[in-house]
């Protein structure tokens, strides 16, 4: 059903987001100021907001919790994914008929 569908897809994500920070911590690449900036909590949560939601909930909690520095670019990331996703999905449909006629 579209539910378990849904809940694979969220958990999935959430196990990648999960486990890039712990890569960092572990490989104790969280010494540098850089690796820390990268994987914020508050850049992964925009991020991760981007690419489930859009840019419409990207920027929605970027603003509702005053990350003004992630609001230009959560909306930048999540209408490119827009964009990126329409051209995949047309060439997965396009593989998909020629394959089922």
């Amino acid at each position: 059903s579209i539910a378990t569908f849904l809940i694979i897809l969220y958990g999935i994500h959430g196990l990648i987001l999960w486990s890039l920070k712990k890569l960092v911590e572990v490989t104790k690449m969280d010494k540098s100021k850089y690796w820390k900036n990268v994987v914020a909590p508050q850049r992964l949560l925009t991020a991760s907001s981007a690419a489930i939601g859009g840019p419409a909930t990207a920027a929605a909690l970027a603003q509702s919790n005053h990350w003004e520095s992630l609001l230009t670019p959560s909306l930048l990331v999540g209408n490119v994914g827009y964009a990126l996703a329409t051209f995949i999905g047309l060439l997965f449909y396009g593989a998909a008929n020629k394959s089922l006629l």
